[in-house]
């Protein structure tokens, strides 16, 4: 009975590490987003577009810079990386495979019609490419920007607004080049998928791309099929663990 009780525990706790595990990020919806001509007006289009101009060198020269904002000024957790999750519904010259930079904004004070806040280009917070060659407003594509110095940024942005730019850095083709990302209201593109809104998550540990919750969006309620996916995971382990300790005791 006693080791039967010893494996139940050890099953349980292990239960508990792995659901846990899955769930030790924390996400939040961004507080507003716009676009921008470098050095000129900003405009409160559907979805965030960038655009670059290209040359048969390579490389980009921004035309159009994408800004989105967080309010955490009610924030009061401490965390180490950041992941931030957009998608790309539309494409025009350039690619197939892009490459986008996230910079921090020069001001957080900056209106969605107002005037081009800047970036530091010298501060470079994390980079993504992405072939998306097959996005569509039916077909999004995801693009995943993840590093510890953006969540170095945004933990020094604490019980502030932070803001982020994101711009094309490389892609735009021997012309020019342009994405539209989906934007924070879900209003992207003529046939918005909901669930596609830019997503900041941040997590405890270290190793980031070891934790998926893509399918959780900070707009949305819990996902209960992942949920119970996830739980039917820990009870297989834990059915795994039980076993092989009632072997190891018999």
């Amino acid at each position: 009975m006693r080791r039967l009780m010893s494996s139940t525990t050890i099953a349980i706790f292990v239960a508990i590490l792995l659901v846990a595990s899955v769930f030790a990020g924390t996400y939040r919806a961004p507080d507003k987003d716009t676009t921008c001509a470098v050095g000129g007006s900003c405009y409160d289009n559907y979805g965030v577009y960038l655009e670059g101009s290209g040359s048969p060198a390579g490389g980009c020269t921004s035309k159009y810079v994408g800004y989105i904002g967080w309010d955490l000024s009610s924030e009061t957790r401490t965390w180490q990386s950041a992941v931030l999750k957009l998608w790309a519904y539309n494409t025009s010259g350039g690619g197939p495979t892009y490459t986008f930079t996230l910079y921090p904004a020069n001001s957080d004070n900056w209106t969605v019609d107002g005037a081009d806040p800047g970036y530091d280009s010298a501060t470079v917070l994390a980079t993504a490419s992405a072939d998306l060659s097959s996005a569509s407003s039916n077909n999004m594509v995801e693009v995943v920007f993840t590093s510890d110095d953006l969540g170095d940024y945004f933990l020094n942005k604490k019980g502030q607004e932070a803001t982020l730019a994101v711009v094309m850095t490389d892609g735009c083709g021997s012309v020019s080049g342009s994405v539209w990302f989906e934007d924070a209201n879900g209003t992207g593109g003529t046939a918005p998928q909901s669930g596609n809104e830019p997503d900041l998550i941040f997590y405890t540990g270290g190793d980031a791309t070891a934790v998926s919750v893509s399918s959780v969006n900070a707009n949305s309620g819990p996902n209960w099929p992942m949920i119970a996916g996830l739980v039917a995971l820990a009870l297989a382990a834990v059915a795994g663990i039980g076993y092989g300790v009632r072997r190891f005791n018999s």
